[in-house]
């Protein structure tokens, strides 16, 4: 862990705070941003204020924090054309002036349901798999997909980005024969980002593996589910041409699930979960399939859940890098202010400038 530099408060009343409120205190400024349920609206946080950058700020660096419906979004990756990135934070670490000791800050990629697949220790730089069961669903087949592992070995070494998978179909009359795929060549991409490198992605249909590089799997339908370093893809919406959908049956328990109990788990005591999964559990209607979409350090991390009407995550805080890659923020959710289903309405948030 490191001590941040806290720098000097603020002393501007950004655009949108209520005039009896004191915007400045030792935890940042206060902003209340009206968020649109379709179109975004823009923040620049050194200031902090809304900014309106030009083309809906495809090419512009001039904004850091973007916000749309219950998507948050920053300026980096497939959002936009800057160095910007977030990381989640316990309110325990924002308020003990601490910065987990991490390597890097997540950028906006296309993700979906297994965006959370993974819990990471960042003293040993680890990725470990929740061995959540996620749902897949294509043209009226399901299959139910438990990622084991994402290392293996090659001569006796360790191997990062190779997975160990057990993946089933699930008809109406009971699941198929469970098939265990090892050593999965996801090794492509990564910090180098070699685009050129393909990497594995699965034919669920015919049980094959094809490896493509990221252009080629864009052109292909042929695949339903790519393994990319630590990114999972499936064919559908961002991911892909395809119509294929995920979802994460366990996706509620994330927020609930501590480091220390994620390491716990192995691929023999989360085979009953595995097992358990069958077809009234993949074709609930409560279960939300969906295409790769955007995803960011705030998808699926900054609402309570089960809230209703939809709440901000409780005890969380957000370490925002700026779009020139110089500065770093740490925002705090305070409230949302005539949710719907479709927008937060208005968010009530804090920004202080820590780096």
């Amino acid at each position: 862990m490191t001590r941040w530099s806290i720098a000097a408060a603020l002393l501007l009343l950004t655009p949108g705070c209520s005039d009896d409120t004191d915007p400045t205190t030792e935890d940042g400024v206060l902003i209340e941003v009206d968020v649109p349920a379709s179109g975004r609206v823009f923040l620049r946080l050194a200031t902090p204020e809304i900014v309106t950058p030009p083309d809906e700020g495809a090419a512009s660096t001039d904004w850091d924090l973007a916000l749309s419906g219950y998507d948050v979004l920053t300026n980096s990756g497939l959002s936009g054309p800057g160095h910007g990135g977030a990381l989640p934070l316990s309110l325990e670490e924002y308020r003990a002036g601490e910065l987990p000791n991490t390597p890097f800050l997540l950028t906006d990629e296309a993700g979906g349901a297994f965006t959370q697949w993974y819990a990471y220790d960042g003293e040993q730089h680890v990725a470990f798999s929740r061995y959540h069961v996620h749902a897949i669903e294509h043209e009226g087949r399901y299959w139910k997909l438990q990622i084991l592992s994402f290392y293996g070995e090659v001569e006796g070494a360790p191997v990062t980005g190779l997975y160990q998978l057990r993946v089933a179909e699930v008809l109406a009359d009971g699941p198929g024969e469970t098939v265990d795929i090892v050593d999965l060549d996801a090794t492509a991409g990564g910090l180098e980002a070699d685009e050129s490198a393909p990497s594995a992605c699965l034919d669920l249909a015919q049980n094959r593996q094809l490896m493509l590089t990221p252009a080629e799997a864009r052109e292909s339908t042929e695949w339903h589910v790519c393994f990319r370093r630590t990114l999972v893809s499936v064919n559908g919406e961002l991911g892909g041409p395809g119509t294929t959908r995920a979802a994460d049956l366990q996706e509620a328990e994330t927020r609930s699930e501590s480091l220390a109990d994620v390491k716990q788990r192995t691929a023999a005591s989360e085979a009953a979960r595995f097992d358990a999964a069958e077809h009234a559990d993949l074709t609930d209607p409560a279960v939300l399939y969906r295409g790769d979409h955007v995803a960011t350090a705030f998808t699926g991390r900054w609402l309570e859940p089960g809230s209703s009407p939809p709440a901000p995550a409780k005890d969380s805080a957000w370490l925002i890098q700026s779009a020139d890659g110089q500065s770093r923020f740490v925002t705090v959710i305070e409230r949302f202010e005539g949710a719907t289903d479709a927008s937060p309405g208005r968010v009530v948030m804090r920004v202080k400038q820590v780096e």
